[in-house]
């Protein structure tokens, strides 16, 4: 990169997507999306992928690249925007809401793995608080023995990695002479009207008869079907929702997710934050 990547956090409707498209036009920047979902062929309406006319002409990276089937992973993000990084030289702009995707490629944070209920360290509190001092004195130090879900996570994650797992949650300093962030902060009320206004527009676009078409094409496990507004509809199919319920269970979920993206957020550092 010749010069900074502007990076656009915030929850959804927060209006990322037209900052990023303002932005892109006066730098004549190319747009990386950083969504888990619109990385998926055929799924248009209930992901929010722009349409043509709404890119105004910009390229977007990321967008239709994978088949509804395929498994998309914090990885294989930073391998795609590796290579749009090397293959471009004019100035990027990253918008996007997937706060693990943008944070892995930022901070270097990875999700850590997990092992089968099953299989999880079980036992008396006191042994297997002695067994994390064993392996990592410092973190046990931190760490009461009665916190025993912690105590078993960190050695569920020695085992897991062989590795104190106090190594495992370092992370490096954001870029600065590499990246730009902004952040979009937007109050409870405003952002309630938002979503539900997308989800009103969702439903006039065509969002039933695009899960139809897509469930009659592919299996309902497939990882596409897990993005907000599909698993929905597909229970409203399956008669477990009305039409008014299945959309106010759109509605509620989005909400929750727009929360639970903030939460992941506001644990980022170098954040310029915008009100909207």
């Amino acid at each position: 990169m010749s010069q900074k990547t502007h990076v656009i956090i915030g929850p959804t409707a927060s209006g990322k997507s037209d900052l990023s498209i303002e932005i892109a036009e006066k730098q004549s920047a190319e747009i990386i999306s950083a969504d888990a979902f619109q990385v998926y062929k055929e799924f248009n309406i209930g992901t929010g992928k722009l349409t043509h006319t709404e890119m105004k002409g910009i390229r977007h990276h990321l967008i239709d690249i994978c088949e509804p089937t395929q498994a998309f992973s914090v990885q294989l993000f930073l391998d795609k925007v590796s290579e749009v990084f090397k293959s471009n030289s004019g100035p990027l702009i990253i918008c996007g809401g997937s706060a693990m995707y943008i944070k892995a490629l930022l901070y270097g944070y990875h999700p850590l793995q997990r092992l089968p209920i099953d299989q999880r360290p079980q036992g008396d509190p006191k042994d297997l608080w002695n067994q994390l001092k064993a392996i990592d004195p410092i973190l046990a130090d931190k760490t009461p023995y009665q916190n025993m879900p912690r105590v078993q996570r960190y050695l569920e994650l020695h085992e897991i990695y062989h590795v104190p797992p106090s190594k495992l949650f370092s992370s490096t300093p954001l870029d600065t002479s590499k990246y730009k962030v902004t952040g979009i902060l937007i109050e409870k009320e405003p952002l309630k009207d938002r979503i539900n206004e997308r989800v009103h527009q969702m439903i006039t676009k065509g969002l039933v008869d695009e899960v139809k078409y897509l469930m009659e094409k592919y299996d309902i496990t497939s990882p596409a079907f897990q993005a907000i507004g599909y698993k929905e509809v597909i229970q409203y199919f399956k008669k477990q929702y009305d039409k008014d319920t299945m959309i106010q269970k759109i509605k509620q979920h989005s909400y929750q997710y727009a929360k639970r993206q903030m939460t992941w957020f506001r644990t980022f550092d170098n954040v310029q934050w915008i009100s909207k």
